[in-house]
């Protein structure tokens, strides 16, 4: 068995025993020291083992962290350009901008109870409308933006009010009271390309709802910015199209007034009634000016809409209150229903158009056009009506001058009653028409001024004239007074005989009006320079059939 090599050690010859004792001691402290060297190097050891792997750990789920984070950020990314689009699909596949703007709006816009958006385009020339989705109509009229915060979106491409106020932000100052309730936030975008602003999407709410307000205004910019190319190129389009209808339009009325004119008064109803339905008026009147002051405008024409007496007569009133403001007007002039209310009209009317119509500023006359819809005249029609006005005048004057002449060809110049030739032709119409049925009855009155030799000889052939006119005023002032339908006709049927066709009118009838003129003639006092005369006129009544 193998000894310990310390005994061996210490019992070799020639050392002393303390020698031995202090190798001992010294041997047996080494084994401690050793021991407790080993064990604090692997205390050490095991700390920085520790220390290390929980280093290595921390740098683990940091990276982890991390690479969450990523995930995350990455997921909210494809879902917001998943949004994106999706939105972007949904609103460019719409077949007219009108339909784009209103799906965008109910996308942005959930509940229009609770929130409000509203789209404006900014190109004047354009005839898109402001649409809106959860704004009141007031609030979409009186919306306006400022140049500073024009001159921001052009900058910026939005500009955001966190806590909006009528003293710190112009644009919530002109919302209506409910409206502001619903602005919590204001979000204005600008939607348009490097060619300039296309319009803006103001909205008190953006999408994603639970983004951050950095995405929702980054998503909701990218989206304006994708949409205005698409948009600017339907716009020019649709632009083009308007405008080639306009001129479609504008040939189709000129046709009306190039065409051969038998009667100025029907190609008139025809231009102004083919008119008001290009431009979606209910009703269309022509004005002519007079010479007198007591009625500076009398009706020549009237067409649109089939109203009730009640109504029509209510409206004929407003639209001559409008025709009056026209007097004092130079170019076209268009009313909105609360400009209308301003002046008075606030019933059945809620948008109307004026278009003077002068001549080296002489007016001619007023076209009047209105309509029940609220909303206004577009652009487009508006283009329209300026070059109705100025065509419907130079037709005005050629009409006039063939009414002039047509009058002169019709009429007698001494009594301005029909001449024989009209009435003999308007005679043979109303035969051939009761023969046929189309006309029921038909009455003649024959007027022979009593003793109108004595009246030329006695006082001269000018105070025969004066009698001759009077008694022609007379007939017409008793004319006027029948029934608007009734088409009679008021002749000079050869020297002082006079002579009243009454076609609708029976013998009763006739008997009636006959009787009237008689009294009227003889109440009457026809004076001159000269003289003061009093006449009588003898009638003779005839019906057919009899």
């Amino acid at each position: 068995m193998a000894q310990d090599p310390l005994i061996r050690i210490g019992s070799m010859p020639g050392i002393s025993s303390p020698i031995h004792i202090l190798t001992d001691t010294t041997v047996a402290n080494g084994y401690a020291l050793s021991l407790a060297l080993v064990v604090l190097l692997q205390y050490v050891h095991t700390l920085a083992f520790r220390n290390r792997t929980r280093h290595t750990a921390d740098q683990y789920r940091k990276e982890v962290e991390g690479l969450s984070l990523e995930v995350l950020q990455l997921s909210r990314e494809r879902g917001l350009q998943r949004l994106e689009n999706q939105i972007l699909r949904e609103v460019l596949t719409q077949p007219d901008c009108q339909r784009a703007i209103g799906h965008l709006l109910r996308r942005f816009i959930v509940n229009p109870e609770d929130a409000f958006g509203l789209f404006m385009p900014l190109d004047p020339a354009s005839d898109m409308p402001r649409q809106s989705r959860g704004l009141s109509d007031d609030s979409v009229k009186n919306f306006v933006l400022d140049h500073h915060t024009l001159q921001q979106l052009r900058e910026h491409g939005a500009v955001v009010w966190e806590t909006p106020t009528a003293s710190g932000c112009t644009p919530f100052a002109l919302l209506t009271p409910a409206d502001r309730k619903k602005a919590r936030h204001l979000f204005v975008i600008g939607v348009g390309d490097t060619n300039g602003l296309l319009g803006v999407l103001v909205a008190s709410s953006l999408l994603p709802i639970a983004g951050t307000r950095t995405e929702q205004v980054d998503l909701t910019t990218r989206l304006m910015s994708s949409i205005a190319p698409n948009l600017r190129q339907t716009l020019e389009l649709e632009r083009q199209s308007v405008q080639l209808r306009c001129t479609r339009e504008m040939l189709e009325l000129r046709a009306l007034t190039d065409g051969k004119v038998n009667d100025p008064t029907v190609m008139l109803e025809k231009f102004l009634s083919r008119l008001g339905h290009m431009v979606d008026a209910e009703r269309t009147v022509l004005f002519m000016t007079t010479n007198e002051p007591a009625v500076p405008l009398r009706c020549s024409v009237r067409c649109g809409l089939q109203l009730q007496n009640g109504i029509l007569q209510k409206w004929n009133s407003h639209e001559e209150q409008l025709a009056e403001r026209g007097l004092h007007l130079d170019q076209l002039t268009v009313w909105d229903a609360t400009q209308l209310c301003r002046l008075g009209i606030d019933t059945l009317i809620a948008s109307a158009a004026l278009i003077p119509l002068s001549d080296g500023g002489r007016l001619l006359g007023i076209v009047c056009l209105t309509r029940r819809s609220p909303s206004g005249f577009s652009a487009t029609q508006r283009q329209l009506l300026c070059w109705a006005g100025e065509s419907l005048t130079h037709t005005l004057e050629r009409a006039m001058s063939f009414v002039a002449i047509e009058r002169q060809a019709k009429q007698d110049g001494l009594t301005g009653l029909a001449n024989r030739r009209t009435f003999d032709e308007e005679l043979a119409d109303i035969l051939a028409g009761i023969r046929t049925g189309e006309i029921v009855e038909c009455s003649l009155l024959l007027l022979d001024l009593d003793r109108f030799k004595s009246v030329n000889d006695l006082h001269g052939h000018q105070v025969g004239d004066a009698v001759l006119k009077a008694t022609s005023q007379l007939i017409c002032d008793q004319v006027e007074k029948m029934r608007a339908n009734d088409r009679a006709l008021a002749a000079r049927y050869g020297g002082e005989e006079l002579a009243l066709l009454l076609p609708g009118i029976g013998i009763n009838g006739a008997m009636r009006i006959a009787e009237s003129i008689r009294e009227s003639v003889e109440r009457h006092t026809v004076k001159t320079a000269t003289s003061q005369l009093k006449v009588t006129v003898s009638i003779g009544v005839a019906a057919c059939p009899l």
